[in-house]
């Protein structure tokens, strides 16, 4: 199926990540160019190639280099604010260093980084915007009350950019995926845990980070020229009952 993504040019956040490499793989064999951003400052100097960039939404200076190097960019055809981070703590046990560090990755830097490139799109009057929520901003969490936060906000984002940006023909949606087999999943969760949130999904399994890649083809596919706006849960039923 031709899904006219060739030539095309996609900034994706958190490249590097078990979400972001099937991402990348997916578009590459479409034919997109990939800009990949990576927190990694020693891992984006040493591969050399000028479409991954270093970007740090804790590093003020990281963030105005950034700025700087996609003023260069013609332009930005998708963008998906893939980057997130977690911190497993009661709300009574909080830090402010970490309600500051997972805001600024998961809210504050989407927000951001969707002000910036809308604004090429807008020239354009083309552009596909996907923000990589979770089920927890759809449900809550024991122990993950600054991640919920920041997810139920990405879901903000999304509702109220698609009202301003629907005029220029660009499309925003959120995909919020469930559980799926990463690495920080079966690091975290042991194959146990693992076992037991099987039990709690209707399908029985953990996702695949490619069933993700493929929904973020479509919705940025020629195919999709109605959809904005709208959380798409994609966790084998987890949240239906």
């Amino acid at each position: 199926m031709n899904h006219n993504l060739k030539k095309k040019t996609l900034l994706i956040t958190g490249g590097l990540g078990d979400f972001g490499k099937a991402i990348t793989k997916k578009f590459s064999q479409y034919g997109c160019d990939v800009i990949i951003t990576t927190t990694k400052k020693e891992r984006a100097s040493k591969i050399k190639k000028k479409w991954i960039l270093y970007l740090d939404f804790n590093d003020p200076l990281s963030i105005k280099e950034f700025e700087h190097k996609i003023k260069h960019i013609k332009k930005i055809d998708y963008l998906i604010n893939n980057a997130g981070i977690n911190r497993i703590d009661p709300i009574y046990n909080i830090k402010k260093k970490n309600l500051k560090e997972i805001t600024n990755v998961n809210l504050i830097g989407p927000t951001w980084l969707t002000s910036l490139v809308s604004k090429k799109m807008k020239i354009n009057r083309f552009g596909r915007i996907i923000n990589i929520s979770s089920i927890f901003g759809v449900v809550g969490k024991e122990k993950r009350s600054i991640y919920s936060i920041t997810k139920f906000g990405l879901n903000g984002l999304t509702k109220s950019s698609a009202l301003d940006l629907a005029k220029y023909n660009i499309l925003i949606n959120t995909i919020s995926p469930g559980v799926f087999d990463t690495k920080l999943t079966r690091r975290v969760l042991k194959k146990k845990g693992i076992k037991n949130i099987k039990l709690s999904i209707p399908l029985n399994k953990l996702g695949k980070p490619e069933s993700i890649a493929r929904l973020c083809i479509f919705l940025c596919s020629k195919e999709n020229d109605y959809i904005t706006g709208q959380n798409i849960i994609i966790d084998g039923g987890y949240t239906c009952g």
